[in-house]
């Protein structure tokens, strides 16, 4: 198969990786991870000295890209690259790079598709949820075998469904954010820590503070995991993300209080490709040709 260009671009890392398959197995030929800059100009010079480092000359490219993304390639939605929005990163990526054939594709939508395409209990026709808690959130459904997506009447602009950033709930009269408490960028919100690393030491060492923090994120993820299941019924779901990557510490009594409603309808998982299920997803993606190609 042919070599692919992929990057994979996230709110705090960015991955830049040379990807083919053989017999349908991926391989990752070589992988980079960096920053994600706030300036999208030094973002593009980064990728493009990675790119002419490796003296690759490549005919496609697969991207995976966070936020709210317009059918022209510009971001008009974003937590933490507010420099990006309204920057035309793709066009003025491509033409750096000189490449012509390229595809995107939302960052938890190339992950779902990378999870249901590796071994991790499901056959094709069954339906997976995957839930992204990183430094934003995102959820995305794969049934038969393809993304569930759903698409605005206006041409120039793409609404990805199960936008789980823009859900809320009554709090006092008041709607506030329904996962302010379960994505990196708005745990520590209000709270005396700055990073996510102190916070769940401090959980671990059973600090109350901490502890306050932490079980509230647990009963606002096993919410989700239960509305989530009873809404669109998927044969497994797979959490993955940087804020699950230490499972004890909110995912597995997440899972138990859900459990207690669902008893054990449906499993669980954690991520079995990590940062990598994006990079898997968007080669997959640019396989099959199928999703959102550039405008002429």
């Amino acid at each position: 198969m042919e070599e692919i260009l992929v990057i994979d671009i996230g709110g705090t890392k960015t991955n830049i990786s040379f990807v083919t398959s053989n017999n349908s197995k991926i391989k990752v030929l070589s992988s980079d991870t960096f920053p994600t800059h706030s300036n999208p100009e030094l973002q593009i010079q980064k990728i493009s000295s990675l790119y002419s480092e490796k003296s690759k000359k490549l005919s496609q490219m697969s991207l995976s890209l966070p936020g709210l993304w317009d059918k022209n390639g510009i971001l008009r939605e974003s937590f933490n690259l507010k420099s990006w929005l309204d920057y035309p990163f793709i066009d003025t990526l491509t033409k750096t790079l000189n490449i012509k054939n390229y595809i995107w594709e939302t960052d938890v939508i190339c992950g779902a598709l990378g999870e249901h395409h590796s071994d991790v209990g499901i056959v094709r026709d069954q339906s997976l949820l995957y839930l992204n808690l990183g430094t934003g959130i995102g959820a995305a459904l794969i049934k038969d075998g393809k993304p569930f997506k759903s698409d605005s009447k206006d041409m120039t602009c793409h609404t990805p469904a199960l936008r789980m950033q823009k859900l809320l709930v009554p709090d006092q009269n008041e709607l506030i954010p329904a996962t302010d408490l379960i994505s990196g960028s708005t745990i520590l919100k209000d709270t005396p820590y700055n990073s996510i690393e102190k916070l769940y030491s401090d959980y671990k060492s059973g600090k109350i503070e901490a502890f306050e923090i932490i079980s509230k994120a647990q009963l606002q993820l096993a919410s989700w995991l239960i509305n989530l299941f009873y809404l669109l019924g998927p044969d497994l779901i797979i959490l993955n993300g940087g804020l699950t990557y230490d499972w004890e510490v909110i995912c597995e009594e997440a899972i138990d209080v859900a459990n207690e409603e669902l008893n054990n309808q449906v499993k669980i998982l954690p991520s079995k490709l990590k940062e990598m299920a994006p990079i898997y997803g968007a080669y997959l993606n640019c396989c099959s040709g199928k999703s959102r190609l550039p405008t002429p």
